[in-house]
């Protein structure tokens, strides 16, 4: 026997001390902090949080006129040696998640102790001058960035601090920071996207009143002063104001041309007893008309052409979301079209708003969104959600506004809006003028362009509601085309497998109770393929090829049919269906398509707004009553939801008008359209239940 030497088993327990390397700081500065100008407004959110009411960001330019310097100078409370030496000094420090507000109140906009390195992605070193209120002294730090290098580490770095006498200057803060063209070569667009960023960081909900940010740059005069947004973002056509509280109630003012038009108390936007799950949040939505019309106002307020006027709105245009009064980066931005507003009014033109017509904001705070979180990046929020909830709640909001404005604009013999270029091409607006410039008004040239341009007019308007029902109809015709295509060979090669399956089965002579399990799974399988056999069976009168095609077949099954094709949201919403038919077939000749397209569009309708005004899986009730009448038959279709209100019920059968917030609004514009030549639909308002009440009267062209 003898004692082993291995190391294994001769193992040391020890304890050591993590020593970050110096280069941790460049990596905060350089990696975590996105760019140069989130950099710029970390220092200045910094200089908010030190209860600051002004701050000044100055470019010092060298003999090239070329940015070598910049100076960041606040006069907030300042520093002592002791802040100094535990607050900037140490990095990650735990000082304001001690204290989530200033000693004034502010909620401070920085928690994590990392801002202050957004100097290390600005420059190669930062000198800083500190004082405190009624203070003879300050203190001085210098900060070189080139010491942190890869070879060292942290706690090697030695700073230089002095307390020294400061006579004449205020309390607050400046950080001079050098050698900012060795980190970045500064060019107009640079400074243009800087002052854009610093004029929206500021809520304009008015919260913060008391701090002002002043921008210099020498080399861009246009670019200095008092950094604001362009006076004509704040004269909006139409504006929407107020808040939604965690109810789910909407209360707020909308304005037209400044003054207000309209109020929302208690206005209901939720389902029944949905939240807001994101929490209770304001808002404020200025919107414009970017036709010529709706912008020469502000094109003669500001002496600017309409190209200018554009260009302005397109620079501010958009929503974004504010925190504790201030922006969170980058809602908001250009090109940031994060709730997808474009694809939203691409669907819908004349109803829905796109991006570059809105600049909209939304507040929150920690304190009644803490669901909403700040990515590690301090670039946007985490995409809980909660955070998709408030996409959902805002664009409700947003489509109370659009709604508004389409009930105020001109439809019938106003041009028509050249939203895409496929139409632009026929505005003859521009010719109109040059000639009743050049000509006069009663010059017979005038006259005729005048009246050639209403023609146009006219015919734009009629070739895009055709346009609209086209696409939609052909779409719908070749997505179900291809359904009924790609459905039919899986059904028959799925139902050949399992009979083979079966037979093989039967051949082997296996355990009976195996084979009884197996046979009880096969005729499940089978009878949940009879369905989708069935499905397919009823949406093949709607494919493309037949939907304008005449032929015979019953009235109730038709209705039925289309009933069964809502029943699993039906039975979802636990809706109770009451379903009253003529006791004999009603046999008609007709295309079906139609029938089904317009029975379809209402059961759709219910279904949605049943859920809305109960809540998700609540209830409710559809009533269908089918009459045969002389030369046809009418559909009464209603429902117990909140029903229309009545301003709004001749409305709903205009083209893109929608009440659901993301609603294409063509369904009953289309029923309208496609109904005409054989009867109406029309919204009655003396039913038996409280919502709707719609009758469906197919009077001609029915075989009837």
């Amino acid at each position: 026997m003898h004692e082993s030497n291995n190391v294994d088993e001769q193992r040391e327990q020890d304890t050591i001390r993590m020593r970050p390397r110096a280069r941790l700081i460049s990596l905060i500065g350089e990696e975590l902090i996105s760019d140069e100008r989130v950099g710029v407004v970390e220092l200045v959110k910094n200089a908010y949080d030190a209860d600051a009411t002004e701050v000044n960001v100055v470019f010092e330019v060298n003999d090239a006129f070329v940015p070598n310097r910049l100076i960041v100078s606040d006069n907030g409370h300042g520093m002592n040696i002791e802040n100094v030496i535990k607050g900037w000094f140490e990095p990650g420090t735990i000082t304001k998640k001690k204290n989530s507000r200033s000693p004034s109140g502010r909620l401070y906009q920085g928690a994590k102790g990392v801002g202050r390195f957004a100097a290390a992605r600005l420059g190669i070193a930062m000198f800083m001058e500190t004082k405190t209120v009624d203070a003879s002294h300050g203190v001085t730090a210098l900060l070189e960035w080139g010491n942190f290098d890869d070879d060292s580490y942290l706690d090697q770095i030695e700073m230089t601090y002095e307390k020294t006498a400061m006579p004449n200057r205020g309390h607050g803060t400046v950080l001079t920071i050098e050698g900012v063209n060795e980190k970045k070569i500064w060019e107009e667009d640079d400074f243009k996207n800087l002052q854009y960023r610093l004029s929206r960081l500021i809520s304009p909900f008015d919260e913060i009143g008391d701090f002002k940010i002043n921008l210099v740059v020498p080399s861009f005069p246009d670019l200095s002063g008092h950094v604001e947004s362009h006076p004509l973002t704040k004269k909006p056509k139409y504006t929407l104001k107020g808040q939604i509280c965690s109810r789910g109630y909407l209360n707020a003012d909308f304005h037209l041309d400044g003054m207000i038009n309209k109020n929302y108390t208690n206005h209901k936007l939720s389902k029944s007893g949905e939240i807001v799950g994101c929490g209770a949040f304001e808002f404020e939505i200025r919107a414009w008309d970017r036709d010529r019309d709706g912008l020469s106002p502000l094109m003669l307020e500001y002496d600017m052409n309409l190209s200018g006027v554009r260009k302005t709105l397109d620079v501010f245009c958009g929503v974004s979301i504010y925190r504790d009064g201030f922006r969170v980066h980058p809602y908001g931005e250009v090109g940031d079209d994060w709730l997808s507003l474009d694809n939203r009014s691409r669907q819908n033109p004349t109803t829905r708003l796109a991006k570059n017509q809105v600049i909209a904001s939304i507040r929150t705070s920690r304190e009644t969104n803490p669901e909403l979180k700040d990515r590690t990046t301090r670039e946007g929020l985490v995409h809980t959600a909660e955070f998709e909830q408030l996409k959902e709640w805002f664009e409700r909001v947003l489509s109370v506004l659009e709604n508004e404005r389409y009930s105020l604009r001109p439809r019938e013999d106003a041009r028509p809006e050249y939203t895409t270029t496929l139409f632009e091409a026929f505005d003859m607006s521009d010719v109109v003028k040059e000639a009743t410039s050049q000509l006069g008004v009663s010059h017979p040239v005038t006259k005729l362009v005048k009246v050639k341009d209403a023609d146009i007019r006219e015919g734009v308007k009629k070739l895009q509601a055709h346009y609209s029902r086209v696409l939609l109809a052909a779409g719908l015709g070749q997505l179900v085309d291809l359904v009924i295509h790609e459905i039919g060979a899986p059904l028959g090669r799925i139902n050949r497998e399992i009979i083979f399956i079966r037979k093989t089965i039967e051949k082997l002579k296996i355990d009976h109770e195996i084979s009884e399990t197996l046979t009880k799974s096969f005729t499940s399988t089978l009878g949940w393929l009879e369905q989708i056999g069935n499905l397919r069976a009823r949406l093949d009168p709607k494919t493309a090829g037949k939907r304008g095609r005449a032929t015979s077949f019953d009235v109730t099954e038709e209705v039925l049919g289309n009933l069964n094709l809502y029943e699993n949201l039906i039975r979802k919403q636990n809706l109770k269906v009451e379903f009253t038919r003529p006791n004999n077939p009603l046999i008609v000749h007709m295309p079906q398509s139609i029938l089904g397209q317009i029975v379809a569009n209402l059961i759709d309708n219910s279904i949605y707004w049943l859920t809305r005004h109960y809540g998700d899986g609540n209830g409710g009730l559809i009533r269908i009553n089918i009459v045969k009448v002389e030369h046809g038959f009418t559909i009464e279709f209603s429902d117990n939801g909140a029903g229309i209100p009545e301003h709004d019920r001749e409305k709903i059968f205009e083209q893109y008008y929608s009440l659901k917030p993301n609603g294409m609004g063509l369904g009953l514009f289309i029923a309208r359209q496609v109904i005409e030549p054989y009867g109406k639909i029309i919204y009655r308002d003396d039913g038996d239940l409280p919502g709707v009440l719609f009758e469906v009267s197919f009077l001609q062209n029915v075989g009837l």
